[in-house]
């Protein structure tokens, strides 16, 4: 600032002085005077403008620095469609507050990190985003990443809030981490919800097909957990790799011969949809069944909406056609005002924008002056928070905001039907 204020005052005394050079005493005694005369009214002029300045920009309310948000997630790599929807919602609930008055008379910026589904690409974009004056972090995706940020203590580290992980597996929840918010119900309960639906409709023998990473893992323990409850067994179980070309003839010959009722299958969004085409160009009957990660877009548009049909989705947020509902109308409204060109309506994108209203309100009620540590407790103290018929609760001891659970199914024209 000083640099600002006084700069045109050097360039001023600079140019008074000529550029003769020649060093005569008249001269010099000349631009003393000179410069004594110019510097010292424009000084009197200058400082007390520069103390209002100064006074004013320290006093909330006036600060004009913006509230920094970051999504780091990954933009390209086999999970890039959930993130880029996931950004959509976070940039659409950021775009309809800033355009509401912001929060606390400031705005609401967003900084994207693209961590490219790499635990140590994660690592390095949370420290950098922790480094800077950055709030919190929304929406990570991928357990490979979240399991070495929370064994390598990353957000302790950074003393970095974090809002909305993906996945809701409960290897990241079983302990409460002072910096760590889910807002999703557990997965656990999906899984528990699909195993009492399966069973309800009579669907006993039930195969799990899973990816080969940690949320995969943790939901093929939990479905064999829910069954044992209930002395069903699975007939199968197989995993699959997270990488660009899946050869899946093995899977599908074990299903073959298994002959399930329902296949549970437990994968990323692009996984899910390119499994649903093989096992219907297989010919295979059985009924096939997701947590919300199966996307059902993503689904419709690898597999074709005739393979999508059927296809049975466990949901943690509501039908985003569920106008009766103010959240969901909530969304749409802000969609159809604030939304860029060509977006669309889609679960993850209404996932992210709850998730990021969650946060505006933590922002909201840490006040003035805001910190990550005011916001903090401003989470903690966040009990049944009603965004519109959505509630999310939390406490020190207790950061999973909500247990909403719904089954779904693909009908006509890829819709979910509830």
């Amino acid at each position: 600032m000083r640099s600002l204020v006084f700069l045109p005052i050097r360039m001023r005394i600079a140019n008074a002085g000529g550029d003769c050079g020649c060093g005569e005493q008249v001269n010099v005694k000349r631009n003393v005077v000179f410069k004594e005369n110019l510097v010292r009214p424009s000084l009197n002029r200058i400082v007390p403008f520069l103390f209002l300045f100064l006074a004013l920009t320290s006093r909330s309310g006036w600060v004009v620095a913006d509230l920094g948000i970051a999504h780091v997630a990954p933009l390209t790599g086999p999970v890039a469609i959930e993130a880029k929807e996931y950004n959509l919602g976070i940039r659409l609930a950021i775009a309809a507050a800033n355009a509401s008055g912001g929060v606390n008379g400031q705005k609401l910026s967003l900084k994207t990190e693209d961590d490219e589904y790499t635990p140590e690409k994660t690592v390095a974009a949370l420290n950098r985003v922790g480094a800077s004056e950055v709030l919190a972090v929304l929406l990570p995706i991928g357990s490979p990443s979240m399991s070495r940020v929370l064994d390598d203590r990353i957000l302790e580290q950074n003393r970095l809030p974090m809002v909305g992980v993906i996945p809701g597996a409960e290897l990241f929840r079983a302990k409460t981490n002072p910096y760590l918010y889910h807002i999703r119900a557990g997965d656990h309960e999906q899984y528990r919800k699909l195993v009492e639906h399966a069973l309800t409709l009579g669907l006993k023998r039930i195969a799990v097909v899973y990816a080969d990473i940690p949320f995969g893992r943790d939901g093929l323990a939990a479905v064999d957990s829910f069954l044992r409850e209930r002395q069903q067994p699975l007939v199968l179980e197989k995993s699959i790799p997270v990488k660009g070309s899946i050869d899946f003839s093995g899977v599908l010959g074990g299903l073959e011969k298994a002959t399930p009722d329902l296949v549970i299958v437990i994968t990323p969004a692009k996984l899910a949809g390119e499994f649903v085409q093989a096992y219907r160009g297989r010919g295979l009957p059985g009924t096939i069944a997701m947590p919300s990660y199966g996307n059902a877009p993503s689904i419709c548009q690898i597999a074709g909406d005739a393979n999508a049909r059927g296809v049975v989705l466990a949901q943690v947020f509501p039908n985003i056609r569920n106008t009766s509902l103010p959240i969901v109308r909530q969304y749409q409204d802000a969609l159809r005002l604030h939304g860029e060109k060509e977006q669309k309506a889609s679960l993850f994108q209404l996932e992210a924008f709850i998730a990021t209203r969650v946060l505006i309100e933590g922002i909201r009620r840490a006040g003035n002056d805001v910190t990550r540590e005011k916001l903090i407790a401003a989470l903690n103290a966040m009990s049944k928070f009603d965004l519109g018929s959505f509630v999310v609760s939390f406490s020190g001891a207790r950061h999973t905001g909500s247990n909403f659970v719904e089954i779904s199914m693909i009908g006509r024209d890829c819709q979910l039907v509830y």
